[in-house]
């Protein structure tokens, strides 16, 4: 088979999508190098023309890609993809996010990593968001299949989409190798550049409404009432530049609830900075009210982290045995657990070992002989239409 394989988001390696399509494209020539690989790139997002053995790449330009670049990835998913994937004879197109071409001159499989725009009324965005969103969805709706991230995704495409249970097939993501239990000196260099001299619990993963900061923000102000050891929250990630109902507002939390020298924004941190402060932390705490998959903590419980985590979505279905999970807006069950993971060291232990033991269900290369195997129904599905 000749597979094509869109790499929009190539250019983006720090984002999820980004990430998906990266280890989707190195591993595949590992688990299925009987079959041909092609990547599709959009030439708007100026990347790297990748070199992996096993894999060739195709620079797909648009008229649009010096003029405007939201237009140029529309051009590009709409009318370059599909005419690339025709003009190269490939037998399945797979999209690896929600935004397959409507017409679709190939057989499509797209992946549905969430449906938060139909779901969650705060994430609709604009008119032209929601017209963007709409096409979108029609054209994932004509995909010949559908891989869905987890269980409960795949659930909200059979009943949003309306689609036919057998054409929706779940497909776990995988954990990076650099995601293990890090060395002393790893920790100790990380604590030194953040100038981090406490115990700390560590997020990382977005400050979007649904991830549910300021509920973890009250529940520190209880631990630290509770508490009276030094303690620490450390935040990861680039925070948003200005602060919109998508983005509340921290401050006034922090204040209101004396935090102001116990949270630490880090901002963006390297992989191998993520890691060691997941495997450094007393606990990662990830509040999220909805998630489709919910890569971070996987990522900690793979560093040995102990979890605490929402019960919501998809938490229970990817964390399972791994960590603590509880209801995302009940701030005194937050508290209660935060404290008891500072106090009970022998339970902590426990978490840890059981938070290793769960990430080893997950990998890269199973993801992609399962990705495989999808591939290989379409062309005797196609014939037999």
């Amino acid at each position: 088979m000749r597979i094509g394989i869109s790499g929009t988001f190539w250019a983006e390696p720090h984002v999820g999508s980004g990430q998906y399509v990266r280890h989707l494209v190195h591993e595949l020539p590992k688990v299925a190098p009987q079959h041909e690989y092609l990547v599709f790139i959009p030439a708007y997002t100026n990347p790297t023309i990748p070199k992996i053995a096993g894999v060739a790449v195709d620079r797909v330009p648009t008229p649009l890609d010096t003029l405007h670049p939201k237009l140029a990835k529309l051009w590009y998913e709409q009318v370059e993809l599909p005419r690339a994937a025709a003009r190269l004879a490939v037998d399945v197109l797979h999209v690896p996010y929600y935004a397959p071409p409507l017409r679709q001159l190939t057989p499509v499989i797209t992946t549905v990593h969430d449906l938060i725009p139909l779901l969650l009324p705060d994430y609709r965005g604009s008119l032209a968001m929601r017209l963007y969103t709409s096409l979108a969805t029609r054209a994932v709706c004509r995909s010949q299949h559908l891989i869905a991230v987890s269980d409960h995704t795949r659930d909200d495409i059979i009943d949003v989409l309306n689609v036919n249970a057998q054409r929706v097939s779940t497909v776990y993501e995988g954990v990076d190798p650099i995601y293990q239990p890090q060395p002393p000196a790893a920790i100790a260099a990380v604590r030194e550049r953040f100038n981090l001299q406490r115990p700390y619990f560590y997020y990382i993963g977005g400050f979007d409404v649904r991830k549910n900061l300021l509920t973890l923000l009250r529940a520190l102000g209880r631990v630290r009432r509770r508490y009276a050891g030094p303690i620490q929250l450390v935040i990861g990630g680039q925070r948003p530049t200005s602060t919109a109902a998508l983005f509340p507002a921290l401050e006034s939390t922090i204040l209101d609830e004396d935090l102001a020298s116990d949270v630490v924004f880090v901002g963006r941190v390297s992989t191998e900075e993520n890691a060691a402060l997941y495997a450094g932390a007393e606990a990662f705490v990830w509040p999220s009210r909805y998630e489709g998959f919910g890569l971070p903590p996987l990522e900690a419980m793979a560093c040995g982290a102990a979890v605490i985590a929402s019960n919501a979505s998809s938490m229970p279905e990817i964390i399972g045995r791994g960590g603590v999970l509880i209801a995302p807006n009940d701030t005194e069950a937050w508290a209660t657990a935060m404290v008891r993971v500072l106090q009970d060291q022998p339970w902590r232990t426990e978490l840890r070992q059981q938070a290793r033991a769960r990430a080893d269900d997950f990998s890269w290369t199973s993801f992609a002989q399962q990705i495989v195997q999808v591939y290989e129904r379409i062309p005797n599905r196609i014939k037999l239409l």
